[in-house]
C-alpha cells in the first residue's frame, strides 16, 4: 500500500498545510511514498494536473492525503468525479482540514459522509469565491457594498439556481442549502417562492 500526499503550491499558508500534511502522517502513522506539489493553475480541470496523473496509475487500497478539497479540483462537480474514480480504483482519501476520511471500503456507500464533505467543500468554495470578489473590486477601486437607491435587474441567488436544485434533489435542508450559497435563510425561502422550486423535496 502506497501513500501519497498533494498540496498546491500557491496556497497562501503553504508552510503551515504542509506541516499539517506531515503531522498528520505521523499521528495516523502512515508512511509517506510521494510528496506531489502542483504548480499549474488552479482553474485547469483535475484532469489536466498532476492528481489526474496520479488516479490514473495509484493501485487499489492506496491512500491519498490532501488538505482541502481545492487542492484538488477547482468545483465540487469535479471534486465529484474525482471521487467517482477514487471510489472505481478503491482509493482512500483523507481530507485534513475536514477531518474525513472516505476508506477505500466506502466510498460507494456513504452517502451521509459525502454530504456532509460536499457542504463543507461548498462551504469552502463560496468563501474563496467571495474574498477574491472582494479583493478584485478592492484593487479596481470599486465599492465593496450596493450601490444605494439601484435595484437588482436579477435576482440575488439567479447565479445559484443550478446549484440550489441540485440540493433540493440531494435532500438537503433549506438552513444548510442557505448557509452554502451565503445567504439568510428567509432570502432562500423568498427566492424559491417566486421561482416556485419544489421546497417540499427538503426539509
Amino acid at each position: 500500500m502506497s501513500c501519497y500526499v498533494y498540496i498546491h503550491t500557491d496556497a497562501a499558508n503553504f508552510t503551515t498545510m504542509e506541516q499539517s500534511l506531515y503531522q498528520y502522517l505521523k499521528d495516523h502513522h502512515l508512511e509517506l511514498t510521494k510528496l506531489i506539489k502542483d504548480e499549474n493553475s488552479i482553474k485547469l480541470h483535475w484532469t489536466d494536473r498532476p492528481i489526474g496523473q496520479l488516479l490514473k496509475h495509484i493501485k487499489k487500497h492506496d491512500q491519498l492525503v490532501v488538505f482541502e478539497a481545492h487542492h484538488l479540483a477547482c468545483s465540487t462537480s469535479q471534486i465529484l468525479e474525482l471521487l467517482s474514480v477514487a471510489a472505481t480504483n478503491a482509493v482512500s482519501i483523507h481530507f485534513v482540514k475536514y477531518k474525513i476520511t472516505l476508506k477505500n471500503t466506502e466510498l460507494n456507500v456513504a452517502t451521509q459522509q459525502i454530504l456532509n464533505l460536499i457542504s463543507k467543500i461548498e462551504s469552502d468554495f463560496v468563501s474563496k469565491r467571495t474574498s477574491q470578489a472582494l479583493a478584485r473590486r478592492k484593487a479596481a477601486g470599486l465599492p465593496l457594498g450596493r450601490p444605494k437607491g439601484r435595484a437588482n435587474k436579477s435576482l440575488k441567488l439567479d447565479k445559484f439556481k443550478e446549484e440550489i436544485e441540485k440540493y433540493l434533489t440531494l435532500g438537503i435542508s433549506k438552513a444548510s442549502i442557505a448557509k452554502l450559497v451565503d445567504c439568510h435563510p428567509q432570502t432562500l425561502y423568498d427566492w424559491l417562492d417566486r421561482k416556485d422550486l419544489r421546497k417540499d423535496s427538503v426539509h
